[in-house]
């Protein structure tokens, strides 16, 4: 292939992927969300993080898991389709006491957030 031609797809390329890490960003991570008893668990895949590097915040209706990473690479790098950073927005279904302690797990890259919902109560049925 002629050599601008094969500079200008490589670098083409290099920027589809770049995209695509960006818009993985906004998908990126999984998450599982349910109700047990009175809290809302969420279970969100963030692995290769440090606990150090993540950060989740409670925003009304909403929690932000925020998480952000540098990866030192030695040679050459030919396929990287990890995101470097993670900003999810997750909507809850209940309303939250803003005042409640919320919990947060970091095991085997898996976060887990155990959050008490306001109101929320367990009717036996008999």
């Amino acid at each position: 292939m002629y050599s601008p031609l094969k500079f200008y797809a490589q670098e083409m390329l290099k920027n589809i992927g770049d995209r695509g890490k960006e818009i993985l960003s906004f998908i990126y991570p999984p998450i599982t969300m349910y109700e047990s008893g009175s809290e809302i668990i969420i279970e969100a895949d963030i692995p290769g993080f440090e606990k150090k590097e993540i950060n989740v915040k409670l925003d009304k209706d909403a929690v932000i898991i925020k998480a952000s990473r540098t990866k030192d690479e030695e040679g050459t790098v030919f396929i990287d389709q990890r995101p470097d950073r993670v900003n999810k927005r997750i909507r809850l279904p209940y309303d939250v006491d803003q005042g409640a302690e919320i919990t947060a797990k970091y095991q085997n890259g898996v976060l887990t957030l155990k959050i008490p919902a306001k109101g929320l109560k367990s009717v036996e049925v008999s």
